[in-house]
């Protein structure tokens, strides 16, 4: 029998491929009750927010320093390995094999990279890093090569 816990969220490989056609699938719904792209968007990041929030329940990362912990949780989360760039407090994250946005369809304008940004992000607004801004740079599901996402991090909080 399967467990479905927030505990099971670290320790399983989760199944992407179902999670990406129940994202592509959901916004088709969502363009079918005419709700603009921007809408559709800000509907993706809470989902991602809302994953985050239980997976911080559960995890504790091992990084402190905000390059390690982006790549730490990138691979725990998304199953990727990320390059980071940083520029003071941007942070530039390039995935080659983004699970989420693996293809490219012509009747999705919205990517499912929106659900991992927000999802990083509450992650590492529960860990004591501010997020500033993020945004989605480049997309392979707008049949660009990778993903690129960009994080403006402040100052990290004391506990």
């Amino acid at each position: 029998m399967s467990e479905n816990t927030r505990a099971s969220l670290v320790k399983k490989k989760m199944g992407f491929n179902q999670m990406r056609n129940t994202i592509y699938w959901l916004q088709r719904v969502m363009k079918q009750y005419n709700l603009p792209e921007n809408h559709v968007e800000q509907r993706l990041i809470s989902m991602g927010r809302n994953i985050g929030a239980s997976f911080s329940r559960e995890y504790i990362p091992n990084s402190t320093n905000q390059s390690d912990l982006i790549k730490e949780l990138y691979k725990i989360t998304v199953r990727s390995k990320v390059k980071i760039e940083q520029d003071f407090e941007i942070f530039t994250i390039t995935d080659n094999n983004s699970a989420l946005c693996k293809y490219q369809y012509k009747d999705i304008q919205t990517p499912g990279c929106n659900v991992v940004i927000g999802m990083i992000s509450e992650i590492l607004e529960r860990n004591g890093i501010k997020v500033k801004e993020m945004e989605i740079l480049n997309c392979k599901s707008h049949g660009d090569s990778y993903c690129k996402h960009s994080y403006k991090l402040g100052v990290k909080e004391t506990k």
